[in-house]
């Protein structure tokens, strides 16, 4: 009888086992493999919102989902195995930035985001398909990949509604925060995001249609503005399908460089912008629209006389500095795009830009040891990342020991984005420190 009990007990342990190895068994198995269970392919897209890191290539397993991705690039769904996959991005020539094990389920939809700086990347996996709309109406899910973004408020009006009596849709969504869906009646809408608490317009798409019936990721990220963001609208649908909505803002400021020169008034195609900016000064930033605009000046004692002027495109949610230079009677403007993404922790960037009239090149030393040679004239150098403190920076005839301007003390706080101008005439050269960001 103890036999035959042990046998007994010996074969509902082998039956529980089976029923325990029994899911294993089945995902291991397919059509194809002999079993009978299908294993069905993951979809997945990938947008790069990497705003300083040039091309992207995604992999996830053995499969490349996006290869040679550029900034703001975007696939359709590509399909890979289900199960845990290594996935790997790299960018340029191979570097690779991340490096993870994620879980994708069986025939599921994801949206693979990539943003941030190649300095400090992130990677968000976002599962397609969580709030699928009834008919007649559309949701929306706002992610907030803008690097350097404080948060913000979004808005979904009626084209051309003011916002001065109106709370937002969705509040205060900080940098990687992914908010829950709100659902709205389909048709078109305009969508417009403000800094958080205020009624500040840092983006505005005008006018977009969304389809019933269709749920869409709302994706912000930054293109290196001091304040302004883009986005991207990415339908959750069959195809993966989506695009750049560009927003209709830009920035500007105008730097008073022109030594001699009383202080000035700017406007973009007569529309006034800034006014009384005397030498050796800056504005703030000022929104205008997207698009080539006429940038004119003149000075606040002769109003109507033109002492400079310039045409120059502005693109969606960028920064550019406007310069005035020259002496009197031969003033005339450049343009510079900024960047004003902060360094990396612990570090300050500086642009040092040329804006001396008859000067030529000039070299420039920092705490004594070269850093820049030969900038020419009306041209800025690439940005530079100093440890915070207080510098001593010189500025000598380019290929000289010839000292134009010596500036003992130039204090960099770290986490900010400074341009240092030196202008001037012989004797009488100084520099204008103006913090971007």
């Amino acid at each position: 009888m103890k036999s035959v009990r042990f046998a007994r007990s010996l074969s509902v342990r082998l039956i529980a086992l089976a029923w325990m190895l029994l899911p294993l068994l089945l995902t291991s198995c397919n059509l194809q493999s002999g079993g009978f269970i299908v294993t069905l392919p993951v979809h997945i897209r990938v947008f790069n919102a990497l705003v300083d890191g040039g091309q992207v290539t995604v992999s996830i397993g053995d499969t490349t989902v996006a290869s040679a991705l550029p900034f703001e690039g975007l696939t359709t769904y590509q399909e890979v195995e289900s199960g845990a996959q290594e996935v790997k991005v790299t960018v340029g020539s191979g570097s690779t930035i991340v490096d993870m094990t994620s879980l994708f389920i069986d025939n599921a939809k994801y949206t693979y985001l990539i943003y941030g700086t190649s300095a400090a990347p992130t990677a968000l996996l976002l599962p397609d398909g969580a709030a699928t709309p009834s008919s007649g109406q559309f949701t929306l899910i706002v992610p907030n990949a803008a690097f350097g973004s404080g948060g913000l408020d979004f808005y979904v009006t009626t084209p051309g509604a003011s916002l001065d009596n109106m709370s937002p849709n969705l509040s205060n969504i900080q940098y990687s925060q992914v908010t829950s869906f709100a659902t709205f009646d389909a048709g078109s809408y305009q969508i417009r995001a403000t800094l958080p608490n205020s009624k500040q317009v840092i983006y505005d798409a005008g006018t977009v249609a969304f389809s019933e019936k269709t749920a869409y990721y709302f994706v912000f990220y930054t293109k290196a503005s001091s304040t302004l963001v883009n986005a991207a609208v990415l339908a959750q649908d069959a195809s993966g399908t989506g695009r750049i909505v560009n927003s209709k803002l830009a920035q500007f400021k105008v730097v008073q460089a022109a030594p001699g020169t009383d202080p000035i008034v700017a406007q973009y195609d007569g529309t006034p912008a800034f006014s009384g900016i005397p030498y050796a000064n800056a504005s703030g930033y000022g929104v205008l629209p997207t698009g080539s605009h006429t940038i004119t000046f003149e000075t606040t004692t002769a109003p109507g006389a033109l002492i400079a002027s310039l045409q120059r495109s502005f693109d969606a949610a960028t920064d550019a500095s406007i310069v005035v230079t020259g002496l009197p009677g031969a003033q005339s403007a450049f343009g510079l795009s900024d960047n004003n993404l902060p360094g990396t922790t612990g570090t300050a960037r500086l642009r040092i830009v040329n804006a001396a009239p008859n000067v030529g090149p000039v070299d420039v030393l920092v705490n004594f040891a070269p850093k820049i040679s030969s900038l020419q004239q009306n041209t800025a150098s690439s940005y530079i990342e100093f440890v915070e403190g207080t510098y001593q920076i010189d500025f000598v005839m380019a290929g000289s020991a010839t000292s134009l301007l010596t500036l003992p003390s130039v204090s960099l706080t770290a986490a900010h984005t400074y341009t240092l101008y030196f202008t001037g005439t012989t004797g009488q050269f100084t520099g204008i420190l103006t913090r971007d960001d």
